[in-house]
């Protein structure tokens, strides 16, 4: 049974990502990129929350379908970064970057090892486009080889590892606040010691399959407005701290944020089933539950091209406009719809693509 909810919750969260890499100008924007915050580990989350099918799921049946979101992701992900290679050494080579500057920029040790140790590094972004947010699928491919390796113990571990590694996170940020310590010789201040497969990737996934298959939604009273309730206190908890403390990679409020969606969106499922129909929906809820449903990775995976595609053009016609205020303004939106038209035509593409393939083996 589809679930809905997830759908629309999927849909406002890639579309806020976007404010993070595409701002507003002013407090306006960093309101955004701060409340956006929740957006990739609600991803995560839902990725756990549908790693498996069956509820309380043997070793066999999480292994399996580990497996299977495993290779698929690996798939995925050498596709969208050969997409964004050929992209970078296209741009390098409109703005009169060599060649080899370009490759051995990219392409060395020290960019590989921050790739596999942190999934961040110059082999997924650099100058042309300058947001590793490719690291999430990294560190999904990460996340799912490791559960297929401990599929025994996920049942049981899943819950205490999540908040053992959520506790670190935290720790970490407050470290990077008031004490940046510098382990192995690395400032913990950088972006991806805390933002990576272990502090981000594996806690969140655990979250959403533990809190999913032990039906915790259930077990308290009136979970919609307990779920609603913890947005509600996340929303003003990340703004709070956002006062208090910057841009950071993750609140706490980012935390009880998603924690609220998941139940919302757990419970909605159960009490929801065979009960929903297209006619029921508003419209804004059928364009939000479509662009969750089809669109959202597409708009996750390309968003940071078509902003670097959108600057090329606009340095080299009318540099003017990033002085002009309006144009600021409506930049985000203007680039949060042509992501969402880019991603309906390539879903329609692949879509008929494989309707033809179809038909032709009939």
């Amino acid at each position: 049974m589809r679930n809905y909810t997830f759908d629309k919750i999927k849909a406002c969260a890639c579309i806020l990502i976007i404010l993070i890499h595409c701002k507003f100008p002013a407090v306006i924007g960093d309101l955004f990129e701060a409340l956006a915050r929740f957006g990739v580990p609600m991803f995560f989350a839902i990725a756990g929350i549908y790693l498996t099918k069956e509820k309380h799921p043997d070793a066999y049946s999480i292994r399996k379908s580990a497996g299977r979101k495993l290779f698929k992701t690996i798939g995925i992900t050498l596709k969208i970064w050969t997409i964004y290679t050929a992209y970078s050494f296209i741009y390098a080579m409109t703005v009169g970057y060599g060649a080899s500057a370009w490759f051995h920029e990219k392409f060395n040790l020290f960019e590989f090892s921050r790739l596999i140790l942190f999934n961040s590094g110059k082999f997924i972004y650099d100058f042309t486009y300058a947001f590793d947010h490719m690291w999430y699928l990294f560190a999904l491919i990460y996340v799912y080889g490791l559960i297929y390796i401990f599929a025994p113990m996920m049942e049981k571990a899943a819950k205490p590892i999540s908040v053992i590694l959520l506790a670190f996170l935290f720790l970490g940020e407050g470290l990077q606040i008031y004490y940046p310590i510098r382990p192995f010789g690395i400032n913990i201040s950088v972006w991806y010691t805390i933002r990576n497969w272990l502090f981000i990737g594996i806690p969140f996934t655990l979250l959403g399959f533990w809190i999913n298959n032990e039906k915790a939604e259930l077990k308290v009273k009136q979970p919609l407005t307990l779920g609603t309730m913890l947005v509600i206190i996340g929303i003003f908890s990340t703004l709070m701290e956002y006062k208090k403390w910057g841009q950071i990679e993750v609140y706490f409020g980012s935390l009880l944020i998603v924690i609220g969606l998941i139940i919302v969106g757990c419970y909605r499922s159960d009490k929801d089933k065979g009960q929903i129909s297209e006619n029921d929906k508003t419209f804004i809820e059928k364009c939000l539950s479509y662009i969750g449903r089809e669109l959202s990775s597409g708009i996750y995976f390309y968003h940071v091209l078509i902003i670097s595609f959108v600057g090329w053009c606009i340095d080299r016609t009318v540099p003017g406009l990033y002085g002009n205020a309006f144009f600021m303004y409506m930049r985000p939106v203007i680039v949060i719809t042509i992501t969402i038209l880019i991603s309906f035509l390539l879903y329609k593409v692949k879509f008929i693509t494989i309707k033809s393939n179809n038909n032709l083996r009939k």
